[in-house]
């Protein structure tokens, strides 16, 4: 059993039955001693805490200042030893010849440390002691080495990947601007040049989708600029992520699309509405849109003309009717001869109109 905590640290060196034994008036001296021998090695506390109390009880301070100095004096060339000549030393103070005790320790110490040691030794320990500063000095920069020549494998997988995917796209390309419509190519090459500098994976997708996404007038040049601005912020914060927005998969890229598009593309209904103009009007009706106009007239008994897009309501089914709502108007006014009508066709009531109405001129 231990003193416990209230004699601090030494409490784990020194027993109970030992500190009774010690005389009151020397028990702090008692235990400060040993704490004081225990800071040089657990071992030798311990048993310094064994044999105090029995030098102790002879109230001879010389003799415990001495033994205390002999321990610490062999402890010194090596702890172990120290141990032992703790536990012997008491017994040796008893014998008849005082020497003894001196000699004792004089000669553990010598066998602990062993002969002067010689020149070369001596140098070879000191170059061990530099190198090994020399090592610990080391530890931080090969720490960083390390470090570095991880983050520069890693570099390299990427860029191997990098340049695998820029092959790719170098096979890719070509077959899709054959299919792409020419006035979109400036555009398209522009777009795509900005994600494949940002991640030539992610080009692979923008390449395919910019293609349906033009060529299919789903969004406008502008529109396609903005959609792909933004999927290059999603990119920049997760590549994964930017690859999945150039593909069309992810809930953001659609919203985004939707937001641009144009509405419904005349090109993509066009068939449709012309059939459903002939039919109502019963005569071959082309459907035209407003950007012809330079090449036909804006109104005429064998077209229609509307504009190319029709974004008057959020989805192409509404847009669709309102189209269908256009076309046949249109064709109304052909079914009953609205831009085949001349004055020519009723001359008497142009004279009467004449005459009534240039006499009121007057």
């Amino acid at each position: 059993m231990t003193f416990g905590p209230a004699v601090g640290n030494v409490g784990m060196y020194v027993a109970r039955e030992m500190l009774i034994s010690v005389p009151e008036d020397q028990r702090q001296a008692y235990l400060r001693m040993v704490e004081e021998i225990s800071d040089l090695k657990y071992q030798l506390g311990v048993e310094v805490a064994r044999q105090l109390p029995r030098l102790l009880a002879e109230a001879d301070p010389e003799r415990v200042e001495r033994y205390l100095a002999q321990v610490r004096e062999v402890a010194a060339t090596g702890w172990k030893s120290g141990v032992e000549v703790a536990k012997q030393l008491p017994d040796l103070y008893d014998a008849p010849d005082a020497t003894l005790a001196g000699a004792y320790v004089d000669i553990v110490s010598q066998a602990t440390a062993g002969p002067p040691e010689d020149t070369e030794t001596a140098q070879l320990a000191t170059e061990l002691d530099a190198l090994e500063r020399e090592l610990r000095e080391m530890e931080p920069k090969v720490k960083r080495a390390q470090e570095l020549r991880t983050q520069l494998a890693a570099r390299d997988r990427r860029d191997e990947k990098r340049r695998k995917h820029a092959v790719e796209l170098a096979s890719a390309l070509p077959p899709i601007l054959a299919r792409l419509r020419p006035r979109y190519r400036p555009a398209y090459l522009d777009q795509v040049r900005q994600v494949a500098a940002a991640d030539p994976e992610a080009s692979l997708e923008a390449a395919d989708t910019l293609l349906d996404l033009l060529n299919g007038e789903r969004v406008s040049t502008d529109g396609a600029a903005e959609w792909v601005t933004r999927g290059l912020e999603v990119l920049d914060r997760n590549k994964e992520v930017g690859r999945g927005y150039f593909r069309l998969g992810s809930k953001y890229s659609l919203q985004v699309l939707e937001e641009l598009k144009e509405g419904l593309a005349l090109k993509s209904v066009a068939r449709v509405l012309k059939l459903y103009a002939t039919a109502l009007s019963g005569h071959e009706v082309a459907i035209r849109g407003t950007n012809e106009l330079q090449a036909v007239d804006a109104y005429g008994a064998d077209h229609i003309i509307l504009p190319p897009e029709m974004h008057f309501f959020e989805d192409d089914a509404g847009n669709f009717t309102a189209y269908k709502v256009a076309t046949a108007h249109g064709a109304g006014r052909i079914e009953f001869g609205t831009y085949e009508f001349s004055l020519g066709d009723i001359p008497e009531t142009v004279e009467h109109l004449r005459a009534r109405y240039s006499q009121e001129i007057r």
